[in-house]
Formats: structure tokens, C-alpha cells, sequence
């Protein structure tokens, strides 16, 4: 599994003006795969901007590996979506959040939800790019006796993108799950957890060091870096030399 930085984590530092100082800064610490978080890129959805993001990354050795983007965004358009991923040379497009007015009707609403994404994914799959669900921690709800994430795997045939930080906060277990859905969890969010909150990895209660090991185990492609933080660059250090 190769480790690189959700870039959720430094999202007020990609501005256009400071692209590619940031890059710079990030690949200095020896970071070499992003998942970009498109739906908190302060640029417009275009292949412009694509272009401009992929240029400042290759300048500084970086690969855009995954992009999370909210369904509205990329089922919108999905010819765009697709030439916006090709841009960018991403492999992975990563659901942001689950339809929450698709939650509040229990079972048959997630049913739908399912059908949904299983047909957005067969719109992208020609194009070379896999699709995954990433989860917070709605997906630890129960419908029916198992948690939401669950009756979605066993109902649809998309990947996943699992979370550390929300899937430890909502007391479940990484490990059985990285099993439950082995072969289908194709990058992974590694956040630690205090509490409630998210933290630097190695401040937390969750073992990153058995983590890792299972998710290579299970197949999994990236780990990508991820916090909520104020002080990103200083926040991203210390998980990385945690890890």
C-alpha cells in the first residue's frame, strides 16, 4: 500500500496563488500520491483547472492517484467528470458522502442509492476508472440488522474507501471490516481518533502499525493522509513521522 495526503487536510492552502508553493512544501516532506478533495478546491469544475492542478503537481513529483467528489458534481456531467479524471491521470473516484435523504428512508432508500451508484460506476468503469464509496460514520448506522456500509456492499457491486477516524469513532472495528470487504477497499483515509476528534496519527488510540499490515493484507491500494486541522503542514508532519 503506498502512503500519500488527502488533500482535505491542506485544503485552505490551494488556492491558485498558492498551488504550487504547497506542493512544493508537501513533496519536500517526501509525499509523492494525492487524493485530491474536489469538492473543497477553491476552483471552478473545469478541465483548466485539472490541467493546472496536474502541471503543479507533476512539477514537484507528485501523482493525483484519486479525487473525492460529491455525487451531485459527478454525475452531473459525466463526460466532463471522466476528461477532468484523465487531466488529472487519477485512477479512483472516490463517492464523498453518502445521500442522506436516501438514508432517512431505510432500507428501500439505500436499495435505490445503490442502484445509483452501481450505474455511475458502470458509466466510468469504460473509461478506466474505479469507483468507491467513502464513509463517515452514517454508514455505522443500522438498517435491518447490519450496519448501513454492510447492506450497501451486499448491494451493490462499488469499492470503498474506508475511514479510519469515522469508522474507530463510531466504535466499529477496522480490521473485521477490512476483511468483510477484502478486495473491494481499494484506498483507505488514515485519520487517528481522540475522542471525537480526529488527530495526528500516533496521538490516537487507533494502532496504525496493525492497520497498515492488514491493509496491505486486504489489497488496498493508498493511504491517504487525512485531518481536520488548523495548522496543516505541522499537522501532516507528525503523521508522518508517526506512521
Amino acid at each position: 500500500m503506498q502512503i500519500g495526503l488527502q488533500t482535505f487536510t491542506i485544503r485552505a492552502l490551494l488556492t491558485p496563488d498558492t498551488l504550487d508553493e504547497t506542493f512544493s512544501r508537501i513533496a519536500g516532506m517526501g509525499i509523492k500520491n494525492l487524493e485530491l478533495a474536489v469538492d473543497y478546491l477553491p476552483m471552478p469544475f473545469t478541465l483548466e483547472t485539472a490541467g493546472a492542478v496536474r502541471a503543479a503537481a507533476e512539477q514537484h513529483g507528485l501523482r493525483i492517484r484519486s479525487c473525492q467528489i460529491k455525487y451531485s458534481t459527478s454525475s452531473k456531467d459525466v463526460p466532463l467528470t471522466i476528461a477532468y479524471m484523465h487531466e488529472l491521470g487519477a485512477q479512483i473516484l472516490t463517492n464523498s458522502v453518502i445521500d442522506l435523504k436516501a438514508l432517512a428512508l431505510g432500507r428501500s432508500g439505500l436499495r435505490r442509492y445503490c442502484e445509483k451508484l452501481d450505474r455511475l460506476k458502470e458509466q466510468f468503469s469504460p473509461a478506466g476508472i474505479a469507483f468507491a464509496h467513502h464513509n463517515h460514520n452514517y454508514e455505522f448506522l443500522r438498517v435491518g440488522g447490519q450496519s448501513v456500509l454492510l447492506f450497501m456492499a451486499e448491494n451493490s457491486s462499488i469499492n470503498f474507501a474506508l475511514d479510519t477516524y469515522w469508522t474507530r469513532r463510531a466504535g466499529e472495528d477496522i480490521f473485521a471490516l477490512l476483511e468483510a470487504l477484502r478486495g473491494r477497499v481499494l484506498l483507505m483515509h488514515l485519520r487517528d481518533c481522540a475522542g471525537k476528534a480526529d488527530c495526528e496519527i500516533g496521538r490516537g488510540d487507533i494502532d496504525f502499525g496493525d492497520v497498515l499490515r492488514a491493509a496491505e493484507n486486504a489489497g488496498v491500494r493508498y493511504g491517504m493522509i487525512e485531518q481536520k486541522t488548523k495548522t496543516p503542514m505541522e499537522s501532516v508532519a507528525i503523521s508522518l513521522q508517526n506512521l
